[in-house]
């Protein structure tokens, strides 16, 4: 990967073509796409949620929504994934990542529509977080996930993550990858 200025890693907006011939644009999240937030969460299989949340998220709340969208873009950031023109937008796939107290870390989460899998938009937004955690200075992503979720496995293990049973829960997998050069 070649090194670019941080700022240009963590502000541009990137439009994308996917295996399907699908296209997306991915740019960082933003308080104004609350709504497209709420939209896309309700509109995941049941499976994707549980997935995403670990636990029973149905219609999300107001809390949930404050915090998906409180990005500041430093310690908190995400990418949102759109699909459609302007006048229609929807919200295909966001990832987005916590940094720890410590600053070196950061807890990181990706999902994606149910009919927008597998097509390689996940290892895009993947890539995407990589990218601004590298051009922050991080030194390591992490995400702890649920252990039934064998396709997020097979994506995180060919991308290089290390990948291990949760010590204090055998249900949740935990990845990890080594930020080398940051």
């Amino acid at each position: 990967m070649s090194k670019q200025e941080p700022q240009e890693a963590l502000t541009r907006t990137v439009t994308e073509k996917l295996s399907n011939d699908r296209v997306v644009t991915i740019r960082p999240m933003e308080r104004e796409d609350r709504e497209l937030e709420s939209d896309f969460i309700t509109h995941l299989s049941p499976e994707s949620r549980h997935f995403r949340f670990l636990g029973g998220v149905g219609k999300p709340s107001e809390k949930l929504l404050d915090a998906l969208t409180d990005i500041d873009h430093d310690q908190r950031e995400a990418f949102i994934a759109l699909a459609g023109d302007d006048s229609r937008e929807k919200q295909v796939g966001v990832s987005r990542y916590a940094v720890d107290a410590d600053g070196t870390a950061a807890e990181c989460a990706v999902v994606v529509a149910d009919d927008w899998q597998k097509a390689g938009l996940g290892t895009l937004l993947i890539n995407r977080l990589v990218e601004s955690a590298r051009a922050r200075g991080l030194q390591r992503l992490y995400s702890i996930d649920s252990a039934e979720n064998h396709k997020l496995q097979e994506v995180a293990r060919n991308m290089g993550w290390d990948c291990k049973t949760n010590p204090d829960d055998h249900t949740q997998v935990i990845y990890t990858l080594q930020l080398n050069g940051a």
